[in-house]
């Protein structure tokens, strides 16, 4: 079995600096998390833990931010309110044959996740 991870930390307050900018949301979120965010009551330290997401799975998949859009790597919850990934395009291919294992949590002005990948070889 092959397996790696990807870790990210992600200060609150930068974050509520980059959702003042003009099509920041639409350029990293796709338009469920734009909402999924919008409606939070923090909605900077959710932005956060989902920036965050979206930066370890690319850790873990060894490629960073290369060759896949951020909105791929889309945020959901299942019905029991655990976070995981629905992947699209370019982020679903780079994540083919890969189970993935995903992790939130923010405190004290951050937010980090981690994201486990896991395949037989």
């Amino acid at each position: 079995m092959r397996l790696q991870n990807g870790v990210d930390i992600v200060a609150v307050a930068r974050m509520e600096k980059s959702l003042q900018r003009e099509g920041f949301l639409r350029r990293c979120f796709s338009p469920e998390e734009q909402e999924y965010i919008c409606r939070k009551a923090n909605p900077a330290e959710t932005a956060a833990a989902l920036w965050a997401a979206k930066e370890a799975f690319g850790k873990a998949l060894g490629v960073g931010l290369s060759g896949w859009e951020m909105p791929q790597a889309a945020v959901t919850r299942d019905a029991a309110g655990a976070p995981h990934f629905a992947l699209t395009g370019a982020a679903a291919a780079l994540a083919d044959g890969w189970e993935l294992a995903l992790s939130l949590s923010h405190d004290g002005g951050y937010a980090v996740a981690m994201v486990v990948a896991w395949r037989g070889e």
